[in-house]
């Protein structure tokens, strides 16, 4: 099997696909990897990394996707990069289909490829084996991101998340009860700011509140609540995750105005279109922004930012599906290993998950039917 690396380093994305040490496995599996030049250098590794490893080193894209049977992606495929999909390829990475443009799904179902959604990857019991290491890295950076923009330098409310001494901590309020919410309500709470966390699956609050031994406080996110702890909110963090969905929206433009200015929205849900009215998607280098006097940041990459750690994490996942592919071809793969399966949104020609199909008024085909 044939496995490409493209460098996405234009697309102001830091991670690569795989490491050198994902590339030593597949090497050592009989596989052949080609990475782009540059693929890896801002995530520190250097082209003599990869080709030290076994890894083929090229110079385009046209001639990773020539060459490769599954491309690696990180950052969805913008157009050009559509364009040089080879017919019968595996696309296996980020893809968020449910933000994405018709044209672009049309133009995917014209070549006939498989496409794999890291994103709705899912094994059993709900686990989101790609969500689940980024995650860990997104809740900690939470901790980061909520603290640098609450000083007041950077037009926050100036205070600390944890309090000190005679002064009460700051209040975070996280909308969600998933793995993200999990992630930072950990870094929220290891920081010592008052936290609470609201939800509609009764079962998920339960896990937050034995995880955290009941120092926080869950609520039902009803409107009713969720307006309420909007105002007291100094951070408010939006971790709703429907995977392979447009995030709905859970906290309104009118929520948003009732908090104090210089309070802080992170909208961790901006990938799948956000969580809360008021967001937009930005970017690493212009991460904010100002909103009814709060400040907003809404990087989708945002894990981009600590690039090393975060391709870590996602090679040392992806190399084992690579590998399950690689012992038994693609369709066996799917055949054998359900999780793999469910992370597939386009199946040769048709879309195989019914609730994007129905976003772009196309038919799906449930997979194997």
């Amino acid at each position: 099997m044939n496995v490409g690396v493209i460098n996405e380093s234009f697309k102001i994305e830091n991670r690569a696909g795989l490491t050198p040490s994902g590339v030593s496995f597949l090497i050592e599996k009989g596989h052949t990897v080609y990475v782009q030049a540059g693929a890896g250098l801002k995530s520190g590794y250097t082209n003599e990394d990869y080709a030290s490893q076994g890894a083929k080193i090229v110079f385009t894209e046209e001639e990773v996707f020539g060459r490769s049977d599954v491309v690696l992606n990180i950052s969805p495929l913008n157009q050009e990069e559509i364009k040089l999909v080879k017919k019968d390829q595996v696309l296996f990475g980020f893809h968020h289909l449910a933000v994405a443009r018709k044209n672009l799904v049309e133009e995917l179902l014209q070549k006939n490829i498989i496409m794999i959604g890291y994103e709705i990857v899912e094994e059993e019991h709900e686990v989101l084996p790609f969500f689940e290491g980024l995650s860990e890295v997104a809740g900690q950076m939470c901790l980061v991101i909520a603290g640098h923009y609450l000083q007041t330098n950077q037009g926050g409310r100036g205070m600390i998340l944890g309090g000190v001494v005679s002064v009460p901590p700051a209040t975070a309020v996280i909308i969600g009860s998933g793995v993200l919410a999990r992630s930072a309500t950990r870094a929220m709470l290891g920081a010592g700011a008052h936290t609470i966390v609201l939800g509609h699956n009764m079962d998920r609050l339960r896990r937050i509140e034995e995880m955290t031994n009941g120092r926080v406080q869950t609520l039902i996110g009803s409107k009713y609540n969720l307006a309420r702890m909007t105002k007291v909110a100094d951070v408010l963090i939006g971790a709703v995750l429907r995977p392979g969905e447009r995030a709905p929206i859970m906290i309104t433009r009118e929520m948003v105005k009732t908090m104090r200015k210089g309070s802080v929205v992170i909208d961790l849900a901006i990938d799948q279109g956000g969580c809360i009215e008021t967001s937009r998607p930005t970017t690493l280098e212009q991460p904010t922004f100002v909103d009814e006097g709060i400040i907003h940041y809404c990087v989708p990459n945002f894990t981009s930012s600590v690039s090393r750690t975060s391709t870590k994490v996602l090679s040392n996942t992806v190399v084992r599906y690579l590998h399950q592919i690689g012992e038994v071809g693609i369709e066996k793969a799917l055949a054998a290993h359900a999780e793999l399966a469910r992370g597939v949104y386009i199946y040769k020609g048709s879309i195989a998950k019914k609730n994007i199909a129905e976003r772009f008024g196309l038919q799906s085909k449930e997979l194997f039917a």
